[in-house]
């Protein structure tokens, strides 16, 4: 029995071509700088800021979140907005995991495309013990880089 791909070949060329799926997961990352957790012990307010960059998709953004209680090291709960509100961010403590957590996350495409990454920011508080000897300059902070990048994972709903 002979056998030719021909026939199989010229079906496969006429079909209709594959359509393109696109990923449903990517990745890349967040740069952060000018990052800053700190406040006063005498205060019953602490703040974090940061500004974020993804040089792939050209976004930025500016965070913040002040907490008017004590400790002196703020936490904010995700989803808090940044100044561009498709980026939300939370830095939170979590049972059983020692530390500072950092979750980011961009939503775009009407909320069904979301880059989100989380960073450990440990848990080393610092003491900046004014100079002059007045306390009232004295505050802690989370003895973090300024800068640093957080990777993320991009997910598409269907």
């Amino acid at each position: 029995m002979k056998f030719s791909l021909l026939p199989l070949l010229a079906v496969a060329t006429s079909a209709s071509p594959i359509m393109n799926l696109s990923p449903r997961s990517a990745s890349g990352c967040f740069a952060i700088t000018s990052f800053y957790n700190s406040g006063s012990p005498h205060s019953i307010s602490a703040r974090v800021s940061f500004n974020l960059n993804d040089a792939a998709t050209g976004l930025y953004a500016s965070c913040f979140a002040s907490q008017s209680i004590q400790p002196s090291i703020a936490t904010t709960p995700f989803p808090t907005a940044c100044n561009d509100t498709s980026v939300v961010f939370g830095v939170e403590v979590k049972t059983g995991v020692p530390g500072y957590w950092l979750t980011i996350a961009h939503l775009t495409n009407g909320n069904k495309t979301v880059d989100t990454g989380s960073f450990w920011l440990g848990a080393d508080i610092q003491r900046f013990d004014n100079p002059s000897g007045n306390p009232n300059g004295d505050y802690d902070y989370l003895n973090v880089p300024t800068s640093f990048s957080v990777g993320y994972n991009q997910y598409t709903q269907a």
